[in-house]
C-alpha cells in the first residue's frame, strides 16, 4: 500500500525535503502516471511550486476553534479531588497554498486560578488525571497497559483570555512531545518520562498471573470499539493508598477484577494483585 503525501503536516513536507525535485517529478510520473494533483501540486509552474515548500514555515498547524471552557478533576495522591479550570480547542495543518489537512487534533490545558499552565496535552475520552502537589499527570489504560504523560509546559506559563492566539505557541512548541509514545518496561520508561518529556507506555503483563489478560468465555469479536481496542480488561476505578495510586481492572469476560499500586514520584508499580 502506497502512503500518499500531499504537503501539508510536518511529517509530510519533510519526507519530501529528502528528495530532489528530479527524484519527486520521477515519483510522480512512474507512481502517479503523471497525475500531479494526487499529492496535492496545484497548477502552476512544478519547479517553482517544489521550491517553494521547502522554505521555512510552509505549513502552519493551526487553531481551528475558540478555546472553550470547560473543567476536569484531577485525584491528588493525598486522596483529594480537586477541579481545575480548563480550556480545550482543536488544531489541524494548512500549508501556504491554503490546503488543509482535513483533520483535527483536540488540546486541553489545565489551569490554577491563577491561569497558570499545570498540565498541556491532546484530549480524548479516556483520560485521568492524577497529581502530587502542583504537579498533573495524565493516566490511561488500555488493555495490559498503562499510559501516563507529564505535563511538558514545566515554566512558569500563563493561558492569556486577553489574547487567545498568543496560547497557541504552547501547543505547537510542545507539539512533538504530545503526539509522541514511547513503549517501554517501567525501568526504562522513568528517565524517558521525566527528561524527555513524552507519553510512555507501559506493559502491566509481567506484573499479574498468568491469565489475567486473557480472554474469558464471554468475550467475542464484537467487543472492539472503532479503533481497534480490545475491551477484554477496563479500568473501573482509580483511588488512592497510603499516598499511592490504586488501579482497579476489571477483566469483563469473565469477569474478575485485580488492581495495581503505583507510585508515580519513584516510577515504580509496587504492587499487583488479582482479587
Amino acid at each position: 500500500m502506497i502512503y500518499i503525501h500531499k504537503f501539508i503536516t510536518e511529517n509530510d513536507v519533510n519526507y519530501y525535503k529528502k528528495m530532489s525535485n528530479s527524484e519527486i517529478k520521477a515519483l510522480i510520473k512512474k507512481t502517479f502516471q503523471g497525475h500531479r494533483e494526487v499529492i496535492g501540486l496545484p497548477d502552476g509552474d512544478i519547479d517553482v511550486l517544489l521550491e517553494e515548500f521547502r522554505k521555512d514555515n510552509f505549513t502552519e498547524y493551526r487553531r481551528r476553534t475558540k478555546w472553550k471552557h470547560s473543567s476536569t478533576k484531577v485525584l491528588n495522591n493525598d486522596g483529594k479531588v480537586k477541579t481545575f479550570d480548563t480550556k480545550i480547542a482543536r488544531f489541524d495543518y494548512i500549508n501556504k497554498w491554503n490546503q488543509e489537512e482535513g483533520w483535527f487534533q483536540k488540546y486541553m490545558i489545565i489551569l490554577d486560578n491563577n491561569k497558570k499552565i499545570l498540565w498541556i496535552g491532546r484530549y480524548n475520552d479516556r483520560q485521568y488525571f492524577i497529581s502530587v502537589g502542583e504537579e498533573i499527570y495524565e493516566l490511561q489504560y488500555n488493555h495490559k497497559e498503562l499510559i501516563l504523560f507529564p505535563n511538558v509546559c514545566s515554566d512558569n506559563n500563563y493561558f492569556d483570555e486577553e489574547s487567545s492566539d498568543r496560547n497557541n505557541i504552547f501547543i505547537r512548541r510542545y507539539f512533538h512531545n504530545m503526539g509522541t509514545t514511547r513503549f517501554e518496561s517501567i525501568n526504562n520508561a522513568k528517565d524517558i518520562f521525566y527528561n524527555e518529556k513524552i507519553k510512555v507506555s507501559i506493559s502491566l503483563d509481567e506484573y499479574f498471573e498468568k491469565g489475567f489478560f486473557y480472554k474469558g468465555y464471554k468475550w467475542n469479536k464484537n467487543w472492539k470499539d472503532y479503533h481497534g481496542y480490545d475491551y477484554i480488561t477496563t479500568l473501573v476505578n482509580i483511588s488512592t493508598r497510603n499516598g499511592l495510586f490504586c488501579v482497579e481492572i476489571e477483566n469483563v469476560t469473565y469477569p474478575f477484577y485485580g488492581y495495581f499500586l503505583l507510585d508515580i514520584e519513584k516510577f515504580e508499580i509496587i504492587e499487583a494483585k488479582k482479587y
